[in-house]
């Protein structure tokens, strides 16, 4: 039990620390995205960006520069050659974002090699634009002869940043704001789970409270352990619980119990006998609910105690064929009998008999010393009868003051002495009132084959006949008969 206790404490503990932690492990969480977005940002996404914004910008001027080589490589005198040089190379800078307004291009500047070229040293030199563009993309474009293919110059252009600076500050503007909704999110989730974590304490707390305080036995157990994980207060008690060496709840009780089989299906019970420690027998209604139990396979078994309801039931049943006064067995529960023990004679081939009881005069009896007095006489003939019968043997009162014995693997015989037995024994009978003198009349008979109310008549026709022949006396086959008027 102390390790059972132990193990949910340490499980509780963990479960509280966790939970303490459990802002610090979001906000870790969170802090990792952002690094891992910023790390992602400058390492990976802005050199590229860069790399292809560079790349862009010296396809541009590579394709605005090659009306420059015809124009080099035509039949012009070399004064005419600059001017058109130079206005190509002005329309270059006039080439600008439709949207903005910026031009692509801001400086362009031209270097002829003149030993390759036939012109005046510095004559087709050409620096337009801006003065300085520090911050621009110098992309330098070599220029060959059309005719000889020789390289002859190179025409560098400085293209603008402004549309990359541009696309960058969107793109993170974009990312601080999936940054934000990450870390929102990640807040979020952390303020839900916690409030899950805070309603399955509390659910927990109170589903434990309601096993601890239910007014029946409970108890948890895992599918292939003998022993019991958990029981409530009312299980230790009723089943007398006690912990083992592995700190799982065993008790005599319990093993039978487990030995007899419990309920597995849902809405599953039975009912089974429990064996105090006092030696007394209760009942118990199981029932038994599966579950997962901290990831095992488990069995929430409950026990109703029903004792009194069996007790009941059973005063019910005894009732049914129970005679209140002499408490003998009545006269449906005879018939009962008698029907079942024909059926194994019919099965089986042994003897059976009855013997059919009338008190002698039961009604004088009545009429001079009241029906209290006749209420004792009866249940003292039910005495004589019990004392005289065996554990086999059949007693019960067949109506008013008659009686039926049931004697089986008994012939007729045997049905004769234990009638004589009975008779003489209840005419030996001292009565407290003087003129009081009760005595019986019987007749008995041996099955033969006949239905059960022939089987009957013919015993009662012999009792009939020892009425006639004066009383006090049983009549069997032997003996004369005559009808009962």
């Amino acid at each position: 039990m102390k390790a059972t206790e132990s193990a949910l404490i340490l499980a509780q503990r963990l479960s509280l620390r966790l939970e303490s932690h459990l802002a610090l492990i979001f906000g870790l969480l969170g802090v990792m995205l952002t690094l891992l977005i910023a790390l992602h940002w400058f390492l990976v996404l802005e050199p590229t960006l860069r790399a292809e914004a560079e790349s862009r910008a010296s396809v541009l001027a590579q394709a605005q520069v090659q009306g420059v080589e015809k124009l080099l490589g035509s039949e012009v005198p070399p004064d005419r050659l600059r001017s058109e040089l130079t206005t190509a190379l002005g329309d270059i800078l006039l080439f600008k974002d439709p949207s903005t307004g910026e031009p692509f291009i801001h400086r362009i500047s031209l270097r002829i090699d003149y030993d390759l070229f036939q012109a005046p040293s510095g004559s087709l030199d050409l620096d337009l634009g801006t003065e300085v563009c520090e911050t621009c993309f110098a992309a330098r474009i070599p220029l060959y002869d059309t005719r000889n293919h020789l390289l002859i110059g190179a025409v560098t252009c400085y293209s603008s940043r402004w549309f990359l600076e541009s696309l960058l500050e969107h793109l993170l503007s974009k990312l601080s704001w999936v940054v934000g909704l990450i870390l929102f999110l990640i807040g979020y989730a952390w303020l839900q789970t916690h409030r899950f974590l805070r309603r399955l304490r509390e659910s927990e707390t109170n589903l434990r409270g309601l096993f601890e305080a239910a007014p029946f036995p409970m108890v948890l157990k895992v599918d292939g352990e003998v022993g019991i994980r958990q029981a409530n207060e009312a299980a230790k008690r009723y089943l007398d619980l006690r912990a083992g060496p592995t700190g799982r709840l065993y008790s005599d009780s319990w093993l039978r119990l487990v030995s007899s089989g419990l309920p597995s299906l849902p809405g599953e019970t039975c009912e089974t006998s429990l064996v105090t420690t006092n030696g007394g027998v209760r009942w118990a209604l199981i029932s038994s609910m599966p579950m997962t139990f901290s990831g095992l396979v488990s069995q929430l078994v409950t026990l109703v105690d029903v004792s009194e309801l069996k007790a009941t039931q059973e005063e019910l049943r005894a009732a049914s064929f129970t005679d209140a006064l002499t408490g003998l067995f009545n006269r449906r529960y005879l018939y009962q009998r008698l029907a079942s023990e024909i059926d194994l004679v019919q099965r089986y081939g042994h003897a059976l008999s009855i013997i059919l009881f009338d008190l002698d005069h039961f009604k004088m009896v009545n009429d001079t010393f009241g029906h209290g007095v006749g209420d004792d006489v009866l249940t003292r003939t039910a005495a004589v009868l019990k004392a005289n019968l065996r554990d086999v043997d059949v007693a019960g009162r067949y109506g008013g003051e008659e009686f039926l014995v049931i004697l089986p693997h008994s012939g007729a015989a045997q049905a004769c002495e234990v009638a004589e037995r009975i008779r003489a024994s209840l005419a030996d009978i001292v009565w407290p009132l003087a003129d009081l003198h009760v005595t019986i009349s019987g007749g008995s008979a041996q099955y033969g084959g006949e239905t059960i109310d022939e089987f009957l008549d013919i015993a009662d026709r012999r009792l009939y006949g020892a009425k006639r022949s004066g009383r006090n006396r049983v009549m069997g086959a032997s003996s004369a008969g005559g009808e009962r008027a």
